[in-house]
């Protein structure tokens, strides 16, 4: 693994900002989903770019209840990349990655909505190594999340076994086929092992399953409606599979598909995002310089 533990850093900020430019105009924004009241439902962060500040929506199941403000991103280019438990005190906690001057990944710990301390996370060695952040989930079953790497140049994935914020060791994963990439990393199985949701260029879904970073089966997913963008996956009716999140960027409206493994039982809308707050993980292409 020391493709990915060694490497020269420097500063690759205009190059970060045309791949911004691109990911928006991809439409590939990610949604970022946990349960940060306890309530046992999956809550909506939200992000407005300029000024860069964050929301809880706290949903029950499709339903929308409440929301409230939550931290607001620090300047830096910092980008809110995903949460997650780090530190094992039953509160999500966002993971943010910066612009390419190391650190490259840092934890906010929250306790429910609030920022109660920071720690910096792993370098991913994107120059000249070629690797990219790409999702978290606790592949070891140490209970604590770990990194899922991706190499766009060799399609290898990887995974990067965290105690809290400190790297440990790193493995290979499942290389990806042509046309393939990950959107989401949940227990499609229940199993006890996450799995990796893959997307490919035609709108199909594809569940891999992994036993740790081991692939052990595939199964197709449903297909998804023209106009709509698999966004991100968890839990939200309660019977132990994960469901998709899709977002309508047209209409702004949020819908839940409900799945049994990789099969498709039900759909329900979920909330409309109001203007000027999106799921996406970057500044829009005209406010990026709010983010520097």
């Amino acid at each position: 693994m020391n493709s990915l533990t060694q490497f020269k850093k420097i500063p690759i900020l205009p190059l970060l900002i045309a791949l911004v430019l691109v990911a928006w105009a991809a439409g590939t924004a990610q949604a970022v989903i946990s349960d940060f009241n306890g309530d046992g439902h999956p809550d909506f962060v939200l992000h407005k770019a300029c000024p860069r500040q964050t929301a809880i929506w706290y949903l029950n199941n499709n339903v929308f209840i409440s929301g409230a403000s939550g931290p607001t991103l620090v300047a830096g280019w910092y980008i809110l990349a995903g949460v997650a438990d780090f530190n094992r005190d039953g509160h999500p906690d966002y993971l943010l990655l910066d612009s390419g001057i190391s650190p490259d990944t840092e934890i906010w710990y929250l306790s429910g909505r609030t920022l109660v301390g920071t720690a910096r996370g792993p370098s991913v060695p994107r120059v000249p190594s070629g690797w990219e952040w790409w999702g978290v989930g606790d592949f070891n079953g140490d209970g604590y999340p770990d990194y899922v790497l991706y190499n766009a140049n060799t399609r290898q994935t990887a995974i990067w076994y965290l105690h809290n914020n400190v790297y440990v060791v790193g493995g290979y994963g499942p290389t990806l086929p042509v046309g393939w990439f990950v959107v989401g990393v949940a227990d499609f199985n229940r199993d006890g092992h996450p799995d990796y949701l893959l997307e490919n260029g035609t709108r199909q879904t594809a569940i891999w399953y992994l036993s740790g970073r081991t692939l052990v089966g595939s199964a197709y997913g449903p297909t998804i409606p023209s106009g709509w963008d698999l966004v991100g996956t968890a839990d939200f009716n309660g019977n132990g599979y994960p469901d998709y999140v899709l977002y309508n960027a047209t209409t702004r409206q949020t819908a839940i598909w409900y799945l049994s493994n990789n099969v498709f039982i039900s759909g329900a809308y979920g909330p409309t995002l109001p203007v000027g707050w999106s799921f996406s993980q970057f500044c829009d292409p005209w406010d990026y310089t709010c983010c520097l």
